[in-house]
């Protein structure tokens, strides 16, 4: 599954993208628990300096110094449990998801790479009782634009700028010259806009022509955008094409970000129907 680096998901969000449904009421087990499984893919839970809401609390943190995550696994865990051995072998994928106010949905940090890990790290059962569980070192190619630089979280600034851009763009769409060629054709709800899903993730900005002939798939990266988004991109196009588009309806792409790398533009140069845009923030001040 693709998700966003950087955006919040709640558990029935992520729910909802794998199975098309929120999580049951009844019988939802691990979901409601710090970690899940899903065919090759494992979905942790991970609140970071604050407890969670029900359960055992953990000593995640992260450490700014070290750019590394530390997690850890429920009580009575241990590395040579079968997750625990095919995480450790590559052989299950871990998404991270990590909050720091348990009132607030969770954030996407990444798919972590495990550096080290060490067993036998003292806890409790939620009943109190003593036990063991396993603590693994993570690291995340963009935590530090993702995770909070201060211990408790307090200074947000940078964190989820992706959903920042999104923001000012939807917001300013009709002053923009996407506005003078597109309509945004996506949904609102309760006078909240709905973003776009695809069986493989959520379009950022979805739009049409004017003249309804053309689609335009439109996915933003807060910083450098890798040859990686391209073939993200097209899979949401591919989606649009077979399941949303006309025959006669074009489906285009288009890149927000702030750089791109090398192998994107060559990647890009094979994809005509994507183009790139670089965005720059201007900040003035003016005497009145």
């Amino acid at each position: 599954m693709d998700f966003k680096k950087g955006s919040t998901y709640t558990r029935n969000d992520i729910h909802t993208l794998y199975f098309g449904i929120p999580v049951p009421r009844i019988g939802s087990g691990l979901w409601t628990s710090g970690y899940v499984r899903v065919d090759d893919e494992l979905i942790i839970f991970m609140n970071i300096n604050v407890p969670g809401i029900t359960g055992p609390d953990f000593p995640n943190s992260y450490d700014e110094q070290t750019n590394t995550v530390e997690w850890f696994g429920k009580p009575n865990t241990n590395s040579k449990q079968p997750t625990f051995v095919k995480l450790i072998n590559g052989q299950l994928t871990p998404h991270f998801f990590a909050r720091w106010d348990n009132t607030q949905p969770f954030t996407y940090l990444g798919v972590g790479k495990i550096i080290n890990y060490i067993d036998g790290n003292p806890t409790v059962y939620s009943d109190g009782r003593p036990t063991k569980n396993i603590k693994l070192t993570l690291t995340f190619e963009e935590a530090s634009n993702i995770l909070p630089p201060s211990e408790k979280g307090d200074n947000q600034a940078s964190f989820a700028l992706e959903k920042y851009l999104e923001e000012f763009i939807v917001s300013n769409w009709n002053n923009l010259d996407l506005g003078k060629q597109y309509d945004r054709h996506e949904e609102e709800v309760d006078g909240k806009r709905k973003k776009s899903r695809t069986d493989t993730g959520e379009i950022d900005i979805f739009a049409i022509s004017k003249d309804k002939t053309e689609y335009l798939v439109i996915e933003l990266k807060k910083g450098r955008a890798s040859d990686g988004v391209v073939g993200q991109i097209l899979r949401y196009m591919g989606y649009v094409r077979e399941k949303v588009a006309d025959p006669n309806q074009d489906v285009k792409g288009l890149i927000i970000a702030l750089e791109e790398d090398l192998k994107m533009r060559w990647a890009l140069n094979e994809v005509p129907n994507v183009t790139f845009s670089r965005y720059q923030i201007n900040f003035e001040l003016i005497n009145d």
